[in-house]
C-alpha cells in the first residue's frame, strides 16, 4: 500500500484514533467546503444529495455519476487543507464500477468514501421506500472495494436498512469484513441510537438531517452513545438556499442592491477570503 496523494487519509485515519468525537458538516462545492476548512471543522463531507441539487438542480435520486463526483471531489480537495469524506453512492454499479470508483476517489485525494447497499435507482437515507441489495451481492462489492484500495483511504460502509435488528446485524457483518467505519442511515429514534451506539463495533458514524428521520442530538450525547463521526450533511445546502431565496427575493421587490447589503459581504471581503488562500496554494506549489 502506497501513501494517499495528500496525507489526508493518514490525518482523517489519526483523527479515528482520537478520544474525541469528528464533527463533519456537508459541503456542495468547493466555496463552501472553503469556508468549513477555514472557519476551524477538521474534516469535510462532499454530499451526494448536495452535489445532486447544486450540480444538476435534481433529487437525491442516483442521477449524480462517477465523473461527476469526483470532479467536484478533486476541485475541493486542491482547495482545502483537511480531510474530505466523500458520498460515492453505491459505488456506482457493480464490482468492476466499484474498483474504478476506488481508484478515482484515491486519485482526486479523498480521504475516505462512503458507499451505500441500496439498490439502483438509489434514495436519500432520510426518505421512505428505500430497497437494499442482498447482503451478499454488497458484501462482493465492499470486498472488491476494500481490495482495490492502493492508499489507506478510509472505507466507511453504510446500510439503509430499516429494520433495526437486521441494520445493527448487516453493520457487524461490515466491520468484521474489513470497514474502517459503518453507518446505519435514517436512525430514526432515541433508542435506536442508543442500541447502536451499544451493538455495533468499531468507528460509527451518525448522519444528522435538519428535518430528517435522526433525532438531533448534541455532539456531546452522540459521543457518550458511542458515535465516533458526527455528520451534518445538508447544512451548507440548506442554509446557502434561505439565504439566497431571501435576500434575492428582497431584492426582486426593492430594486436596490443597497436593500440586501445588510444580508451580504461586499467585493473587498469576499476577495480577502478567495485570494489569500489561492496564493498559498501556488505558493506551495512553486
Amino acid at each position: 500500500m502506497i501513501a494517499s496523494l495528500n496525507g489526508h487519509s493518514e490525518k482523517l485515519r489519526q483523527l479515528l484514533k482520537t478520544s474525541d468525537i469528528i464533527e463533519v458538516p456537508g459541503c456542495y462545492d468547493v466555496c463552501s467546503a472553503m469556508i468549513l476548512s477555514q472557519i476551524g471543522f477538521s474534516a469535510v463531507f462532499l454530499s451526494g444529495y448536495s452535489v445532486a441539487a447544486s450540480l444538476l438542480g435534481k433529487p437525491d435520486i442516483g442521477l449524480t455519476n462517477l465523473v461527476e463526483t469526483s470532479a467536484v471531489a478533486k476541485h475541493i480537495v486542491h482547495a482545502i487543507d483537511v480531510p474530505l469524506i466523500v458520498d460515492a453512492d453505491d459505488g456506482y454499479g457493480n464490482e468492476n464500477n466499484v474498483a474504478r470508483t476506488v481508484y478515482e476517489m484515491e486519485s482526486s485525494g479523498a480521504a475516505a468514501m462512503v458507499m451505500e447497499d441500496q439498490i439502483s435507482p438509489k434514495q436519500c437515507g432520510h426518505s421512505d421506500n428505500k430497497r437494499i441489495l442482498p447482503l451478499a451481492e454488497y458484501m462482493k462489492k465492499l470486498e472488491c472495494a476494500l481490495n482495490a484500495r492502493q492508499t489507506p483511504m478510509v472505507m466507511i460502509a453504510r446500510t439503509d436498512e430499516t429494520d433495526l435488528h437486521l441494520a445493527i446485524a448487516r453493520a457487524k457483518t461490515f466491520y468484521e469484513a474489513g470497514a474502517d467505519v459503518t453507518i446505519i442511515d435514517g436512525i430514526q429514534s432515541l433508542d435506536a441510537l442508543k442500541r447502536i451506539g451499544e451493538e455495533v463495533p468499531g468507528p460509527k458514524q451518525v448522519n444528522l438531517i435538519l428535518g430528517g428521520k435522526t433525532p438531533i442530538r448534541s455532539l456531546a450525547e452522540l459521543q457518550q452513545y458511542g458515535f465516533k463521526i458526527a455528520l451534518y450533511s445538508t447544512p451548507t445546502l440548506y442554509v446557502a438556499f434561505k439565504a439566497l431565496h431571501d435576500s434575492m427575493k428582497r431584492l426582486h421587490q426593492t430594486h436596490d442592491l443597497n436593500s440586501i447589503a445588510d444580508s451580504s459581504i461586499d467585493y473587498k471581503t469576499f476577495q480577502a477570503f478567495i485570494e489569500p488562500q489561492y496564493l498559498k496554494k501556488i505558493k506551495k506549489v512553486k
